[in-house]
């Protein structure tokens, strides 16, 4: 008895044949995308961000304007001796300085706390946020409303002494200022 090799492909229906061919397609896109094989990709996936240059390097107590009617102010620095109930109190600084920071929403709109940062550095040391006693406290949380003045007291620690330098960099929005100065 010979056996028909056709015989065996006839047993399959149209339909059964479609969802053989529709289920051999999803599975092998299904391993090329799993197995990342597509051409699309970008040879380099490393992306370049620029930090954006401060709009005005000042001194401390020198007002600046920022535009669109917010102005700020760093006061001077002067030394304070931590608590142990502070933020990163345990990286020991060698010197802690407190400020003041003034901001004045001369615009229309209210001011998102959220858009203001400030970062400290003291030439090659490190310097970080030493907040919460003293009323040492950062800035607020509330938006400032439009035609409002606040101030607050920012800390920082460095890895530095007295008369070094004291760089702090306060972002509003998209605006960067430099305030340059000596720790106290």
């Amino acid at each position: 008895m010979k056996k028909n090799k056709g015989a065996l492909m006839k047993k399959f229906t149209r339909k059964q044949w479609i969802l053989v061919g529709v289920v051999a397609v999803v599975g092998l896109g299904i391993l090329r995308s799993v197995t990342n094989g597509g051409s699309d990709l970008p040879a380099d996936k490393t992306t370049l961000v620029e930090e954006a240059a401060p709009v005005a390097t000042i001194a401390f107590d020198t007002p600046l304007d920022l535009g669109g009617g917010v102005f700020v102010t760093v006061a001077s620095p002067s030394r304070f001796s931590p608590t142990t109930f502070m933020t990163n109190i345990d990286q020991k600084p060698k010197t802690s300085n407190s400020f003041k920071v003034t901001i004045k929403n001369g615009g229309t709109e209210p001011l998102d706390f959220t858009t203001v940062s400030l970062v400290a550095a003291s030439g090659e040391n490190v310097c970080f946020d030493v907040l919460g006693d003293l009323d040492i406290n950062g800035a607020p949380t509330d938006a400032l409303a439009a035609g409002a003045t606040t101030t607050y007291t920012y800390g920082v620690g460095c890895q530095a002494a007295a008369g070094e330098p004291l760089s702090l960099t306060v972002q509003i929005g998209e605006s960067k200022v430099a305030v340059e100065g000596k720790l106290a």
